[in-house]
């Protein structure tokens, strides 16, 4: 993709608004690969049970999620998409204690880009191996994450939103909508599968992390007489009994994004805390 110039800093070039790139061959796009569901061939299946709001108790669960996440500290991080055919994946991690995550892009099996982003900006560079983070972004471009550029930005400012300093208030997420879906299993593990509350998200925090009560919802989902869509909610979350959350469906249009989340032990440094943007003419203007 064409980077837009922008101001110096430390030595290096940013610009103002960051896009994703396109890898070779393929666009980084709105397509999730969803793992399908199937029957032992035993019978007909039983009829699912159908969505409802949370319980109390199910609303503390879920009021744990960004907190457990913190706790963790970081995690590994996978998310898939396609688009026309092609598979696109974004590996890596994000640390919650840094607000930091740094990942590799690649697109039907091919290395495009490495990227670092903390949930108010992002760094990419062209790279062909993940390897262990880095401890600077010398030589990388940086810009504004803006989670209407692309889907992969969509993704990447919920990851950064994943993780709070202390447990949401549960009454909160009863009243902006949150559902009970279903029970499920991912991998082996079993979990409970909610929709997010449709509340307005609050504001992130200076260093790119969502506040207490922070969420990346969407718009509130539409609602058929007093009864919520649970097919029009922004996020799905994939939550153990503790409140960890093992996988996050972010929707990206008419379609979902899987991303998986798993215990890992590698620390990612605070590599954009010190980074300033600064406007960048509109060539159009002049």
């Amino acid at each position: 993709m064409t980077r837009s110039p922008g101001e110096q800093h430390g030595g290096r070039r940013f610009p103002r608004r960051w896009r994703a790139r396109q890898a070779p061959g393929a666009v980084v796009a709105v397509t999730l690969l969803l793992a399908a569901a199937c029957t032992d061939g035993g019978g007909p299946a039983a009829e699912p049970a159908p969505a409802r709001p949370v319980t109390v108790a199910e609303s503390e669960q879920l009021a744990n999620v960004r907190f457990r996440n913190f706790d963790a500290g970081s995690r590994k991080v996978t998310a898939r998409y396609t688009e026309q055919g092609h598979e696109v994946r974004l590996q890596g991690w994000f640390d919650y204690t840094t607000h930091t995550g740094y990942g590799l892009v690649s697109a039907d099996g091919r290395p495009s880009d490495r990227v670092a982003w903390n949930g108010r900006l992002v760094a990419t560079s062209t790279g062909d191996r993940l390897g262990t983070p880095l401890r600077s972004l010398d030589g990388w471009q940086a810009g504004e994450l803006d989670p209407a550029s692309s889907p992969l930005a969509v993704v990447l400012t919920v990851l950064a939103s994943l993780g709070s300093d202390r447990p949401e208030n549960p009454m909160l997420i009863r009243q902006g909508g949150a559902l009970w879906l279903r029970e499920d299993t991912t991998g082996e593990r079993a979990v409970t599968v909610f929709a997010g509350p449709t509340a307005a998200p609050k504001e992130l925090d200076d260093d790119g992390s969502a506040g207490a009560a922070g969420s990346p919802a969407p718009s509130p989902a539409p609602t058929t007489g007093s009864v919520v869509d649970p097919d029009a909610a922004g996020i799905r979350y994939w939550v153990d009994r503790t409140g960890l959350a093992h996988r996050v469906d972010v929707r990206l249009g008419d379609r979902w994004a899987a991303v998986t989340l798993e215990h890992a032990t590698v620390t990612v440094p605070p590599l954009l805390r010190d980074v300033e943007l600064r406007e960048t003419p509109d060539r159009s203007e002049s």
